[in-house]
């Protein structure tokens, strides 16, 4: 074998192990639609895993609902309900659930990136924009921006289902620990 037919070689190897956008490496994430079903998988077992194995606890008491993803946009929508225990004196809902229902959304898909089942949260930043009022619900949009080896990014909106409306945003840094990736 020839010395440049090697050097390309070892840049297709390379490439197979370069990191999408999204933070998963070629090899790992086989097709689009692999990873959209794989994706798919652990939404379902997350929302199982949240609504019932963690039914008592703040995860499983936001009752979130698993709406959509997409593998290829490393993105996820989850609706919230608001509940007459999420709501401030006020009657609309508390900021720390704001902060919760992101922080819930933003782990899961962190989860998946990291193929991890440990995901600390590092920071996140909420931007209040209107209240949403009890009896409403948020859709929860959440999308990767980055993705390392070790640190994950993330941004995330509230809308008001029945409005349309925004409602608050939030950006999170995860930490990959427990993660297997190179």
């Amino acid at each position: 074998m020839r010395n440049d037919e090697s050097k390309d070689m070892t840049r297709q190897e390379e490439k197979q192990d370069v990191r999408t956008p999204e933070g998963i490496t070629e090899k790992a994430a086989g097709t689009a639609s692999e990873g959209q079903k794989r994706m798919e998988e652990h939404m379902e077992v997350t929302m199982r895993e949240l609504n019932v194995d963690q039914k008592n606890i703040i995860n499983g008491m936001m009752q979130c609902e698993y709406v959509s993803c997409n593998y290829e946009e490393m993105s996820t929508v989850m609706r919230f309900p608001v509940l007459p225990w999420q709501v401030n004196r006020v009657g609309v809902l508390h900021g720390g659930m704001y902060c919760t229902a992101f922080d819930l959304a933003m782990a899961v898909i962190a989860r998946f990136a990291a193929q991890s089942n440990f995901t600390p949260t590092v920071g996140i930043e909420v931007k209040f924009i209107r209240p949403a009022k009890e009896g409403q619900h948020l859709l929860v949009k959440t999308r990767a921006t980055a993705c390392g080896r070790r640190i994950s990014q993330f941004f995330c909106e509230a809308v008001i289902e029945e409005t349309g409306k925004l409602a608050a945003t939030a950006t999170s840094v995860y930490m990959n620990a427990g993660s297997d990736r190179q």
